[in-house]
């Protein structure tokens, strides 16, 4: 099995922080994936709430058997939040900023947890970790901030890099930048696009044999450019960047059990000589009380 969801944001009631390729890269990514022969359900602007994201990444997650291949992808706003857990560095938690509100990186790693260790997962963020996230189209035609400020936060922050160590990621991760720099929105060929989302879709659509890091070694020879200064980071193990684009893992099947060993039948127990001398002084008395 292979199932996808896609989420693309570009309107946030109450702010003046509206987007414009959010929903076009959800759009694209998801016709891409149905390419790849995943079954996509796709959530555009009001949809992208909170608990709709949580419980259709939970969904995926918990829906994947050994040998299934999940994607999910998002394409909005980024952010931070102060940490009430003291398990960031920064005191800052990195988080996405969807349709009504803040999904920290925290809920997500709870969630990612769950990962079936034989199923496969990219997870695809056309955002910025960091919190300042811009997509800047040309000037001409459109510049928005992508960033959604939290009270105390300041850009010059140093932040944590990952969720957690490469080596220890199930899922692989796919980012619009690295976690210091702005994504972009895009304004390509007279499309609003996530710069990211645009080319990385061209670049599997171009080759779709290309193992991650083949796929991703292309990605880097258009970004960064000087119009679009911005890192794409693949994040993950080794053993995952290495495997061609969006193919399950083979499932290992368990090694039979060994055959017991056959119990050895039972064997009489040997009369001992008391018992036979016992019986024929018994056949001898009643031989001579016959007689």
């Amino acid at each position: 099995m292979k199932k996808a969801i896609c989420i693309g944001i570009n309107n946030y009631p109450g702010t003046s922080n509206d987007l414009k390729g959010c929903v076009n890269d959800a759009n694209d990514w998801a016709e891409l994936l149905t390419e790849f022969g995943f079954d996509v359900t796709v959530l555009l602007d009001s949809q992208g709430t909170r608990e709709n994201f949580k419980a259709a990444l939970r969904n995926l997650v918990a829906s994947l058997e050994p040998g299934d291949y999940g994607a999910f992808t998002y394409s909005g706003h980024g952010t931070y939040n102060l940490d009430t857990g003291d398990d960031e560095p920064d005191s800052y938690d990195e988080a996405l900023y969807v349709y009504d509100g803040i999904l920290l990186d925290d809920e997500l790693r709870e969630i990612l947890d769950d990962l079936q260790p034989q199923a496969s997962l990219t997870f695809i963020s056309d955002s910025c970790f960091s919190g300042t996230v811009t997509r800047v189209m040309d000037t001409a035609h459109y510049a928005k901030p992508r960033f959604m400020p939290v009270l105390g936060y300041s850009p010059l922050i140093p932040v944590k890099r990952r969720f957690l160590a490469e080596v220890e990621m199930l899922e692989l991760l796919l980012t619009g930048c690295s976690d210091r720099e702005y994504s972009y929105d895009a304004y390509i060929n007279g499309r609003y696009n996530g710069a990211m989302s645009r080319y990385a879709i061209d670049a599997m659509r171009a080759n779709p044999e290309a193992t991650f890091e083949e796929f991703y070694a292309v990605l880097r020879q258009r970004l960064p450019s000087q119009e679009y200064p911005q890192t794409p980071q693949l994040e993950g193990s080794e053993e995952n960047k290495s495997r061609v684009l969006f193919v399950p893992l083979p499932v290992e099947e368990p090694e039979p059990e060994p055959e017991p060993e056959p119990e050895p039948e039972p064997q009489p127990e040997p009369e001992s000589p008391g018992c036979i001398l016992s019986l024929m002084q018994q056949i001898s008395r009643l031989f001579r009380q016959g007689n």
